[in-house]
């Protein structure tokens, strides 16, 4: 396996990026800043690995903790990159530098990670292979159907909302309605 090239400063891109992210999880906005720094001014190459970094990390470390935190810094990454010019890098590296603030700010969970893990390891590690349930075979799946489930058994058991809305829904009845005229119609066209 080839060697990759260091950063500008003779440093390891794979150090670089993995302290740009072990700055952000401890809030150290200043030091991440400066080792994506580093990574962008070495090339193209770099500035895109460590954009890709950043968007992961929202992912990993901050998530459903703070999610417009992870959107703000989705939207910046974006625009930096579109933006991005290497004899010109001010505006790009402001909209970088403005995504790594927002997560070093932000409220930070590993839950996602965590998430992720458990599902996808379950699967490849253990072969886990989930069980559909039974709620699934609605109006939608060819075995709903030839069970002879119908617009009842979605409303009880597929439409389901768990934590339930706390707003009345304006449209919920006149949706009902309008399922079961659908339904009668196609009975009546068979």
């Amino acid at each position: 396996m080839s060697q990759l090239q260091r950063t500008l400063n003779d440093l390891d891109p794979f150090v670089c990026v993995s302290a740009t992210q072990k700055c952000i999880r401890r809030g150290l906005e200043r030091e991440a800043m400066q080792f994506a720094v580093e990574m962008a001014r070495t090339c193209k190459a770099y500035f895109s690995w460590i954009c890709n970094r950043i968007e992961v990390c929202s992912h990993e470390d901050i998530g459903l903790a703070d999610p417009q935190a992870v959107l703000f810094a989705a939207q910046a990454i974006e625009q930096a990159r579109r933006l991005y010019k290497p004899e010109r890098m001010g505006e790009s590296m402001m909209m970088v530098g403005n995504a790594i603030r927002v997560l070093c700010r932000a409220q930070k969970s590993r839950e996602g990670d965590h998430y992720t893990a458990v599902c996808m390891l379950r699967a490849e590690l253990d072969a886990f292979v989930p069980e559909i349930p039974d709620f699934a075979y609605d109006r939608h799946s060819q075995e709903g159907r030839r069970r002879g489930r119908g617009i009842e058994h979605f409303l009880a058991e597929g439409a389901q909302l768990h934590p339930a809305p706390v707003e009345q829904d304006p449209y919920a009845v006149e949706a009902v309605e309008l399922w079961f005229r659908q339904e009668r119609e196609k009975q009546r066209v068979l």
